[in-house]
């Protein structure tokens, strides 16, 4: 008997991607199997693999029982990677006549290919300022420089071969849930009707609070370049040719890289006005809050992933956290910071939209009301 990798007779494409742990997710390999001299009656085959590096599918998958045709056609399977390998075609599948300890009747050295040396390098850029408007952004963007790089493992796979040739190194970023602005208007100015009595007093709140509230974790993308954060030739959001690389290892691979500047869309800030009554009841002016002072937070996790262009799934395999929190009283400005260094992946992500933009739009996240901190003042006609 003899099996074909991928389906193919060529050698170079005998590989399987590792199992991506994470995302509880298995590339499969379509495989096949035949009989190369006749026989009378269909054959009953246990493919087996004694190392350990495959599955035959799934997790539990170590044996597949196949029924190999009389007349010399192909019979399917699949394999997936569980153990990297340590050299070209050290994952053997082996085929065994009716039991997986039975005469073997077929072998087929193949590999296991995966990943090591993930980086995930941050770099964050100037302070950032807001107006008197309001508007953040970075005074000298990006607010971080992000650089992303794997390499492939074992030394000498061939990266032309499908399995790899669709596999880039990019990166994949969220935004944690939090309050991302808290602007405070005050204090109140009173603007008092004609013909009302002097001394005549109104009580108000001292100052009136907008917070603006991501409530979930989003992933901080955009619909042509979903899932990942960043994707070469995707106008209108591309932003920067060289997101998605080659591993290491790969002709061309290197670092993947990109950038981000968070910054608010805000053209001007409202001045909040409402109608001041007296103890009776009788509106006797009005009451404006002017912006006082704003602040923004939020906190980002980006991971460096494999990233499949043929199906777009993910897997994880570095990250590392940053931030922004900048308040227009922050004397010297605030710059953006990142964690000191990049970690084993622990926040699970999330892929699908709503995208992070989206959320803080949302105007149901967003609320504006007298500040219950600052309590009420008394305001008294001259």
């Amino acid at each position: 008997m003899e099996i074909e990798i991928n389906d193919t007779p060529a050698t170079n494409d005998d590989l399987v991607q590792i199992k991506c742990d994470q995302m509880a997710r298995r590339s499969l390999v379509d495989c096949r199997i035949r009989a190369t001299s006749a026989c009378s009656t269909d054959s009953t085959v246990v493919l087996t693999n004694p190392d350990g590096r495959l599955r035959f599918t799934g997790p539990a998958d170590r044996t597949a029982t196949v029924t190999v045709p009389s007349d010399g056609s192909w019979a399917g399977f699949q394999v997936s990677g569980e153990t990297g390998s340590a050299a070209i075609g050290d994952a053997v599948i082996e085929a065994h006549c009716h039991t997986a300890t039975g005469p073997l009747k077929a072998s087929k050295p193949m590999t296991v290919f995966w990943f090591d040396q993930a980086q995930v390098n941050l770099t964050p850029g100037g302070a950032y300022r807001i107006d008197a408007l309001g508007v953040f952004t970075s005074s000298a963007p990006p607010a971080i420089a992000m650089s992303v790089q794997a390499r492939i493992r074992p030394a000498g796979v061939d990266c032309t071969a499908p399995q790899v040739a669709r596999i880039k190194i990019g990166i994949l970023q969220n935004a944690l849930a939090g309050v991302r602005t808290r602007i405070v208007f005050g204090p109140p100015a009173m603007v008092w009707k004609a013909g009302v009595a002097p001394r005549t007093r109104v009580t108000v709140p001292t100052a009136w609070l907008q917070i603006t509230n991501r409530p979930v974790q989003a992933n901080d993308s955009a619909a042509s370049v979903a899932p990942i954060y960043d994707q070469p030739g995707k106008a209108p959001d591309t932003i920067d040719s060289r997101s998605l690389q080659p591993p290491i290892g790969c002709t061309g691979g290197g670092a993947a890289t990109s950038n981000d500047t968070p910054s608010s869309a805000t053209t001007g800030l409202p001045i909040v006005s409402q109608p001041a009554t007296d103890a009776t009841g009788a509106v006797v002016g009005t009451v404006t809050y002017p912006f006082q002072s704003v602040r923004a937070s939020t906190n980002f996790v980006a991971w460096a992933v494999v990233f499949d262009t043929t199906s777009n799934d993910v897997c994880l395999l570095r990250e590392r956290t940053w931030a922004i929190d900048v308040g227009s009283t922050a004397v010297p400005a605030t710059r953006p910071t990142a964690a000191a260094a990049d970690s084993a992946p622990a926040t699970a992500p999330v892929l699908a939209p709503p995208f992070s933009n989206d959320v803080v739009n949302d105007p149901a996240n967003t609320t504006l009301g007298p500040d219950p901190a600052a309590g009420t003042t008394v305001l008294t006609h001259p």
